[in-house]
């Protein structure tokens, strides 16, 4: 760790060089450019977003209090040994940075994010592009029976009594780390999820997040899910690729009631030149089930925190992943599966494949509270290395403080065996052709996890592009 030190926003906040440079316009786009994490920057931010509830305001103070007392991690934190971002420049991260908008914002995007704008095929689409929403959309009848699906700034202005008693207070919360305090007090743009009692969303609601000007991104999803309610929703993160460096520090909250059901994909290519560090986090009540697809494809760097909590009797969650890495691509992602109450059940299967000088790590721990007997509990890794240079890590961990329990777990490392790509050339197929084969194979178990036709093809697409057969 030699570019960043700990605790940036004390040392920014004393040496405003780094802090802020109000002149700073970016080509064609008059937006100032607030750079770095200094109370200085902080301040600007609250004055640009003036607009916001003073609650909003004093919570935004709060997570701000908890940054400064808050040193950044270091790999000699058992959570962070495996993961070295000593490279991010976080005094040059844009807290504000330049905005596009219209088709100009959409330059470059993937066909799925500007799929998302027709809302074919779906309940609900919103798009937003360079921090702008793009394109709005929601079924009239379910608008009418109370669905809400917007962005979080609409959100704040007319639905503010909805999130005030949950943002960053009871899931995700400023003192979970360093990059949750960063997001409490900086958090811009995301999606606000509102599905009412019995309610059932017929089709699945899609955002899409683009970034293609602009270098960073904060933002935050928020998913309600009242009792007895269904809903599936996709949730996209793209951005182009350049010599700069990028940023995302995004959280993630989500509330599924009694009795309820969502399935929630989380689908990440990120730009190659992008920093991501998430905190999500997931309370799953009574009777009620979860089906979190993770798919990670991007991104230099990522360093995820994801958190089932099953915290009412008969709650499931059902974690799937699934993400392959090349190039010097480096992606660590750190699993929960916390039983508080008896009868829970939670089952992570998360598998990845690697080529190149690639690097995965996955750190996952069951966590069975007192009293939560009659749990039962499983995780998996399986991770295949397709170049003698890649390097992947699987971490499972069992923390048990009940008697009455069925927990547990594995992880796996191989490689491709090359007597079954002998045997399918000696059938006639290439050797890339029987690669591929192989590699989809591999992923099958988890792809069959996925309830959505659209979400697998476009993962197999995914991994053929990544293994170079396809164009991406």
């Amino acid at each position: 760790m030699t570019s960043v030190k700990t605790q940036p926003v004390q040392q920014a906040s004393k040496t405003k060089k780094v802090a802020r440079s109000a002149g700073d316009k970016s080509s064609g786009d008059s937006t100032p450019v607030l750079r770095g994490f200094s109370r200085e920057t902080f301040e600007a931010l609250l004055v640009a977003r003036a607009t916001e509830p003073e609650w909003m305001h004093d919570r935004r103070r709060d997570a701000f209090h908890v940054l400064l007392d808050t040193s950044l991690p270091t790999r000699t934190d058992e959570a962070w040994r495996r993961t070295d971002f000593g490279s991010l420049k976080l005094d040059e991260v844009e807290v504000v940075g330049p905005q596009a908008s219209g088709a100009a914002a959409l330059k470059g995007a993937p066909r799925s994010i500007k799929e998302a704008i027709s809302g074919k095929g779906a309940s609900g689409s919103l798009v937003s592009a360079d921090g702008q929403v793009v394109a709005s959309y929601l079924d009239e009848s379910l608008a009418r029976q109370g669905v809400i699906f917007t962005d979080m700034e609409t959100a704040l202005e007319k639905h503010s009594d909805l999130l005030e008693p949950l943002f960053m207070t009871q899931i995700v919360r400023p003192n979970d780390g360093y990059f949750a305090a960063l997001h409490g007090s900086f958090w811009q743009g995301g999606t606000f999820v509102y599905v009412p009692k019995g309610v059932e969303v017929p089709l699945p609601l899609r955002a899409g997040t683009w970034l293609k000007q602009r270098h960073s991104s904060f933002t935050h999803t928020l998913i309600v899910m009242e009792p007895d309610s269904r809903a599936v929703f996709i949730d996209e993160y793209e951005s182009a690729t350049d010599d700069r460096q990028a940023f995302n520090n995004s959280a993630v909250e989500i509330l599924v009631g009694d009795g309820a059901q969502l399935d929630y994909v989380n689908w990440q290519d990120l730009g190659r030149n992008l920093y991501n560090f998430t905190h999500e986090r997931a309370k799953v009540m009574h009777n009620s089930t979860l089906h979190w697809i993770v798919a990670g494809l991007g991104t230099k760097l990522t360093k995820s925190f994801i958190d089932a909590q099953l915290a009412g009797p008969g709650s499931s969650a059902l974690m799937s992943g699934a993400y392959f890495v090349d190039g010097n691509q480096h992606l660590d992602y750190d699993t929960e599966q916390n039983h508080f109450v008896p009868h829970t059940t939670s089952d992570l299967l998360y598998k990845g494949a690697l080529k190149d000088s690639a690097r995965s790590v996955w750190q996952g721990n069951i966590h069975v509270y007192p009293g939560a007997q009659r749990t039962d509990a499983y995780q998996a890794s399986r991770n295949l290395s397709l170049s003698n240079t890649a390097r992947a890590d699987s971490i499972p961990g069992l923390e048990i403080e009940a008697d009455d329990v069925r927990c547990t777990h594995g992880a796996a490392i191989s490689q491709v065996d090359k007597e079954e790509i002998f045997y399918l050339m000696s059938r006639g197929i290439p050797a890339e052709i029987a690669e591929q084969l192989i590699v989809n194979g591999f992923f099958k178990p988890v792809l069959d996890r996925i309830p959505m036709d659209n979400v697998r093809a476009r993962l197999e697409a995914s991994f053929a592009a990544k293994m170079g057969l396809t164009e991406g």
